[in-house]
């Protein structure tokens, strides 16, 4: 009967520790950075360029969608605004109706063409992150300067027209 009973309240023990040991993992793994995220993805600058596509929230505005490639150094200065956004991943889109359009960028390598990354700036709240790992939403829990992010877009996307 010990036995037993030893052998129950160690199989017991053993589940919470393996239920614990996952719970620690599902949290710590919530929050990262847009530099762990994105750009420690990233190869070097030479070895890469982009896509930028800005579309419209709007289905009932007459703006078309806006696409510019570009190497990937011309684009330092934003993903440097970007590197120190603090996120936390969640499961459902954060609707901020101010923002007039979603910035999608996609990472491409430039020997085989293969997208290496890509990510979405949704809105001031959101940014979706695709990569080989998988596809992710994530809130931004820091400060964002989402105006500034969007006029330096807007500015590359008008000043190659």
């Amino acid at each position: 009967m010990r036995e037993q009973n030893r052998a129950l309240i160690g199989g017991i023990i053993g589940v919470v520790v393996t239920v614990a040991a996952f719970a620690i993992y599902y949290f710590v793994n919530l929050n990262t950075t847009f530099q762990k995220a994105v750009i420690e993805e990233l190869p070097s600058a030479n070895n890469a360029y982009l896509s930028i596509v800005r579309v419209p929230m709007s289905p009932e505005t007459n703006e078309e969608i806006q696409t510019l490639q570009m190497d990937l150094d011309g684009f330092q200065d934003t993903l440097d605004q970007l590197s120190s956004l603090e996120l936390k991943k969640i499961s459902t889109p954060i609707k901020d109706k101010s923002s007039l359009y979603i910035y999608n960028i996609y990472v491409y390598d430039k020997s085989d063409h293969r997208e290496i990354v890509n990510f979405g700036v949704d809105n001031s709240k959101q940014i979706s992150i695709g990569s080989s790992k998988g596809y992710q939403r994530y809130e931004v829990t820091s400060s964002f300067d989402y105006d500034t992010f969007r006029a330096s877009v807007d500015k590359l996307l008008t000043d190659t027209k």
